[in-house]
């Protein structure tokens, strides 16, 4: 029984990442650029997650940050899922949707991107932070574990087929794992 689980998982993640790459190839393949314009133009790349998929931004930006899979000097990336401290101040007071705002509102500029994990409760901070992002003519992408985008107007949509959350989760590090791979490869002829 657990064998067949795991090859169904397997099978599952598969056809999951197959469709993914079919539907989204060309744009992502644009968003990894605009990325790489960004690190060009002393711009940062902005991560932010809702739920579970904070832990997806920070290993997401960790890997810019320290290394994918080459020695190289660190690429300026930031996780914003790690003030625990702002995050149940906010809570306390009824303003849960200004977490992600009010980090960007002390760092972002134009030229960062902005990287969001959107899982399929649609969170109001992560729609703050997309209109924010917007306000200041960051470029934005959303990975969004849902067909149905409900967190503002990104310049890049990367919508998932309804999966169950572990497949999304998973889904997503890997597209997160293949932004790095391309920004390396851009910027360091690898």
């Amino acid at each position: 029984m657990i064998h067949d689980k795991v090859v169904r998982a397997a099978e599952d993640q598969k056809v999951l990442l197959n469709e993914i790459l079919v539907t989204h190839a060309e744009s992502f393949q644009a968003f990894a650029r605009d990325v790489v314009k960004s690190f060009n133009n002393d711009g940062r790349l902005i991560v932010v997650g809702s739920g579970t998929l904070g832990a997806v931004a920070n290993l997401v930006a960790n890997l810019f940050s320290h290394r994918l899979s080459i020695d190289r000097p660190m690429l300026p990336a930031i996780s914003l899922c790690q003030n625990a401290v702002l995050g149940t101040a906010l809570a306390s007071d009824g303003q849960s949707d200004q977490y992600f705002v009010r980090q960007l509102r002390t760092l972002a500029r134009p030229e960062d991107v902005l990287l969001v994990f959107d899982d399929l409760r649609h969170d109001a901070a992560i729609r703050e932070a997309i209109q924010f992002a917007r306000s200041l003519e960051c470029t934005v992408g959303n990975i969004c574990l849902c067909t149905d985008n409900a967190d503002g107007e990104p310049d890049y949509l990367f919508c998932f087929p309804q999966v169950s959350q572990a497949r999304g989760i998973e889904a997503a590090v890997f597209l997160g794992s293949l932004l790095c791979e391309l920004v390396e490869g851009e910027l360091f002829g690898i």
